[in-house]
């Protein structure tokens, strides 16, 4: 009788762990999609239905419904290629093609409005690598003259994040590219909107003025442009200067790995900052590299033959020679 107790008790334990495997490998190779459902004017859409469908014949669909907020959520999604697609009567609809990866999961925001087209691919991947594929599709697309697909891919990414500047400010150089001056505008203003410091938005807006002998308005653009141009300019090189002397302290109290990341953050910030090429010589010399050493101070004395620490410099490369 204890031995058929004890048996049962370890068929019972057996099972236990057989479904807890089943359920933690469940979870590690399904994948999860979510997101939020909203109109054109941002307001979030309850009740709207979000449906997935696997990409294959005879593939399962899958339907759910946003709750008050907008909020979705599909889980336990098998690996593999499918159409999301939000829609709500009178609203409208939107759809994404997705690859859900084991493990992944992606957030997508739909945004409803009558007439409004199918979305390209967004391929689902752990973090935010998926998003800088799509984006780098579009700037290859622009570069290729593909101006239509560009916009397509770069708006990809916005109904994901919003607050995408560089996709506005790239939509914005697309529509230009078409001569669509009003679509350009808009999404340069957008850019303007989320960074009123985005110059290159400001020049953008500059030359499709321009272009449509616009001369006041491109004249006001420009002098925003180079104004905030200007101004970053200042705050770089004080910001160069503040992390060279930085650099000096970690120099001075014998921090040889923390002065050389300095200097080099100082010329990567302003290339103008000659004298961080001589600190940057000396810490490469304290920390036995005398080949970047030799680099540091020759570019020192190219660039300031004539500067503060000539003899210095000259005095350490006859030494790093010998």
């Amino acid at each position: 009788m204890l031995h058929k107790a004890m048996r049962r008790r370890n068929m019972i334990l057996v099972s236990l762990i057989l479904m807890l495997w089943v359920t933690g490998t469940h979870a590690q190779t399904s994948g999860t999609v979510r997101g939020i459902v909203a109109d054109r004017n941002g307001q979030p859409v309850a009740g709207a239905t979000v449906s997935l469908e696997v990409l294959a014949t005879g593939g399962q669909r899958l339907e759910t419904s946003t709750d008050d907020t907008g909020h979705f959520q599909h889980t336990g999604l098998t690996p593999g290629q499918y159409s999301a697609t939000a829609d709500k009567d009178v609203i409208g609809g939107q759809a994404f093609r997705i690859l859900v990866h084991p493990g992944g999961s992606v957030d997508i925001r739909f945004v409803l409005e009558p007439g409004r087209a199918s979305a390209p691919w967004l391929r689902v991947r752990p973090g935010t690598r998926a998003l800088a594929a799509v984006f780098e599709a579009g700037v290859r697309a622009s570069r290729a003259g593909d101006f239509e697909d560009a916009i397509a891919q770069f708006e990809a990414v916005l109904q994901v994040r919003p607050a995408c500047v560089d996709c506005h400010f790239n939509i914005g150089v697309s529509y230009g590219r078409l001569d669509r001056f009003e679509d350009a505008e808009a999404a340069f203003r957008d850019a303007v909107r989320i960074r009123s410091d985005y110059a290159a938005a400001h020049y953008g807006l500059a030359d499709i003025y321009s272009r449509q002998n616009h001369t006041e308005a491109a004249a006001a653009s420009r002098s925003e442009a180079n104004r905030i141009a200007v101004s970053s300019l200042a705050a770089g090189r004080a910001h160069a200067q503040t992390t060279l002397n930085r650099g000096i302290a970690f120099w001075s109290s014998g921090n040889v790995p923390d002065a050389v990341r300095e200097f080099r953050e100082a010329l990567e910030t302003d290339v103008t900052l000659v004298e961080a090429y001589y600190w940057l010589g000396l810490a490469y010399e304290a920390g036995d590299d005398p080949d970047a050493a030799t680099r540091a101070f020759s570019r020192y004395l190219s660039a300031a033959p004539s500067g503060e620490h000539t003899d210095e410099a000259r005095r350490r490369l006859a030494t790093i020679g010998r």
